[in-house]
């Protein structure tokens, strides 16, 4: 088995006729694959769905996961797979025919590269608003040029699990996914997949991103108003305060648990935001307002858990005066 492909599903039983078809039909020079559907505890005619390809296509293997999270789904079809490449793709994107072999050059070509990732371009269902920009988060597209590019903790971006291939002896060192900052159900703005890709780069590893990896999505219309971007963006903040990294640690001064660039930051986007206002420059306005958001996200989750800290401490102090009674 050359490589194993795993996705994760969750309650898009519409999309997955064009994802499975994709994958199933991938041109390759003789690569042996199979195609690992995780189940994720959908509510929707998903088991059916895949069962009826199951039975056309011995390669396709579906695997239930009940926990619920991305993560949780991942790191099942990675405990299912076979081969020693596994390429993780989403169920919102469908790969390019030839996704497999250019994965597969690539970490042919880039023996030292524990993982490699491509482009997720978009395919629109209709005209994007004029304020919306490609290189933004909510749209879970990724393009970093048409060269290709050494990812590590010198040069620390994401290359996305949408579109990844990742070598087994990167998830023995560095672990699987982590359940901490994972996507659950329909939330937002999870940053799981940087996470495990930090875990790589601290142990002196690193990825490439090579752009004639192709995958594509089609943008739904809920992603093309700001009410979804606003809600992207409170949940990536709430993700990175839960995940504590280095860069949002430093300082020491802190309230609240929260470093005092935080604060800062977040008044700096609340002037950006009016400034950019008051000049008639809506989309850079919103941009600004975004950055708020996700500073406001991260402050109130590590409010509500210092708070949460500080109630468990009452309640065990009180529960000892008790005892001690």
């Amino acid at each position: 088995m050359d490589i194993s492909v795993v996705m994760s599903t969750y309650n898009r039983c519409d999309l997955l006729d064009q994802d499975i078809e994709a994958l199933l039909n991938q041109k390759t020079d003789g690569l042996a694959y199979e195609v690992i559907l995780v189940d994720n505890n959908s509510t929707d005619r998903t088991a059916a769905k895949i069962a009826s390809y199951a039975e056309r296509d011995s390669r396709l293997r579906y695997v239930f996961e009940g926990r619920q999270g991305v993560a949780y789904g991942r790191n099942a079809g990675i405990a299912a797979a076979r081969a020693d490449i596994i390429a993780f793709c989403d169920d919102d994107v469908y790969v390019a025919p030839d996704w497999l072999q250019k994965m597969h050059d690539a970490l042919l070509r880039y023996p030292e590269a524990e993982f490699v990732g491509g482009k997720v371009v978009p395919v629109w269902r209709q005209p994007p608003p004029p304020w919306i920009m490609t290189k933004m988060g909510p749209l879970a597209l990724q393009d970093y040029g048409e060269e290709p590019m050494r990812v590590s903790m010198e040069n620390a971006r994401c290359l996305v699990s949408a579109c990844l291939g990742v070598r087994r002896r990167a998830l023995d060192r560095a672990g699987l996914f982590p359940l901490e900052t994972q996507r659950v159900k329909d939330s937002v703005g999870s940053s799981e997949d940087y996470e495990w890709e930090l875990e790589v780069w601290k142990y002196g590893g690193h990825g490439m991103y090579v752009p004639d990896i192709l995958c594509y999505c089609e943008i739904p219309a809920s992603r093309l108003v700001k009410s979804y971007h606003r809600r992207w963006h409170l949940g990536h903040g709430k993700f990175n305060a839960v995940a504590r990294r280095r860069d949002f640690e430093g300082g020491r001064w802190r309230l609240l648990d929260v470093p005092a660039f935080v604060y800062r930051q977040i008044v700096g986007a609340a002037f950006g935001t009016i400034a950019q206002s008051l000049k008639g420059n809506s989309a850079a306005a919103f941009e600004q307002e975004n950055y708020l958001l996700f500073y406001f996200g991260f402050i109130r989750q590590r409010w509500k858990a210092q708070l949460a800290r500080a109630r468990n401490r009452d309640l065990g102090s009180g529960s000892g005066a008790m005892d001690h009674t």
